[in-house]
């Protein structure tokens, strides 16, 4: 414990630690709702402590009338990653120490946390803020935008959802449902199955995680790879696809109230022969691709969201042009970027369009209720 110009400051490298503090009845925070659930859950930050690989710290910071808790983790990154650019430097980010997409801080005043963290030493990150707020000396621009798809009281079934959506767009799904058909779908979760089922699943798990390392290292935006102890203890929904028993695909997910949150997923990019000549619309002469595999896990995806009565989905941060079209649409994120040194806080100022994500999309309207 400490403070700094009337700002009390409580700093610790595990969760249980800052958690217990909170839950005292010293901290402004605790009754927030956002404390204590997904994604600011205890099992979840243990879990994310034990399986990454960058040196995390857990800050509860407040004065008289505002507060915040954030989560901070060290690592050297490739500060250009979203400008497509190379510059290697040690950062300390405030997110989650994996590639969610929500903001790694819970606070009632942006400004109070920044002007915070404008003064820890060195090199700060702070990234998926949702409401940006103006504030002088640091820089500021946008990252990736998250996908969401916002399902409608039409949506009973897969089926009802494929029959809303534009002729174009449903004859994509369907195809890539064909192509897909000999492929088996199986669903499970760690944390539900009866102990006779757990060694099964645990199987399984390390099955998929050489897909999610796949998926990983084809990534454009590598921030942190997870452990395979990650997938074998995270609690979530798993959708995996076989061809011939063996995993070629999978989607990790959580559902947090009525938002389906899709976390992580994974191929085998060599499991299919090479894309074919042909018609693209009618799928004459073209053989199973990654791409329908990437369509056919969306929409069981959606399926499973509209049997779980989920009333969205978020979909992440990648591969926006797919998501776009089943329906998604995109929501900002942005981050703010600050250092100690005068040079590299100028530069991060100025060089903003070096450090954002940029990005344009064509504007899709895929339901027929927005064609009509």
């Amino acid at each position: 414990m400490s403070a700094d110009q009337g700002i009390k400051t409580y700093v610790t490298e595990t969760p249980e630690e800052i958690f217990e503090y909170i839950k005292s009845g010293t901290a402004l925070i605790k009754a927030r709702p956002e404390f204590g659930t997904y994604p600011f859950s205890l099992d979840l930050l243990k879990l994310l402590k034990e399986s990454n690989p960058f040196r995390q710290n857990y800050y509860y910071i407040e004065d008289a009338e505002h507060y915040a808790f954030f989560i901070l983790y060290e690592s050297r990154m490739n500060i250009m990653t979203l400008g497509k650019s190379e510059w290697m430097m040690n950062v300390k980010t405030i997110g989650f120490p994996c590639s969610f997409s929500n903001s790694g801080y819970i606070t009632d005043d942006l400004e109070f946390l920044l002007n915070y963290c404008k003064k820890l030493k060195g090199g700060k990150l702070i990234l998926n803020v949702e409401k940006p707020v103006g504030i002088k000396g640091m820089g500021f621009g946008e990252t990736l935008p998250t996908c969401v798809l916002k399902l409608r009281k039409e949506h009973t079934s897969a089926d009802a959802f494929l029959k809303s959506l534009r002729s174009p767009y449903r004859r994509r799904i369907r195809l890539a449902e064909k192509r897909c058909a000999p492929l088996s779908v199986l669903h499970y979760n760690h944390f539900r199955n009866a102990d006779e089922d757990k060694e099964k699943s645990a199987s399984f798990d390390k099955k998929i995680y050489p897909l999610y390392q796949n998926t990983f290292n084809k990534s454009e935006y590598k921030l942190e790879c997870l452990s395979l102890e990650f997938f074998e203890q995270c609690e979530g929904h798993r959708i995996v696809f076989l061809k011939e028993d063996r995993p070629v695909g999978f989607v990790l997910l959580f559902q947090d109230g009525g938002k389906l949150n899709f976390l992580f997923c994974g191929m085998d990019y060599d499991a299919f022969g090479e894309k074919k000549s042909g018609d693209v619309a009618t799928g004459q002469t073209m053989a199973l691709t990654n791409a329908d595999l990437y369509f056919y896990m969306l929409i069981h995806i959606v399926e499973y969201a509209i049997e779980s009565r989920c009333e969205s989905i978020d979909f992440g941060q990648t591969s926006e042009l797919t998501k776009l079209k089943f329906g998604a649409r995109l929501e900002k994120r942005y981050f703010y970027a600050q250092h100690t040194n005068p040079f590299l806080n100028l530069f991060a100022i100025l060089g903003k369009g070096l450090l954002e994500y940029r990005y344009r999309f064509p504007e899709f309207n895929v339901f027929r209720q927005e064609e009509e």
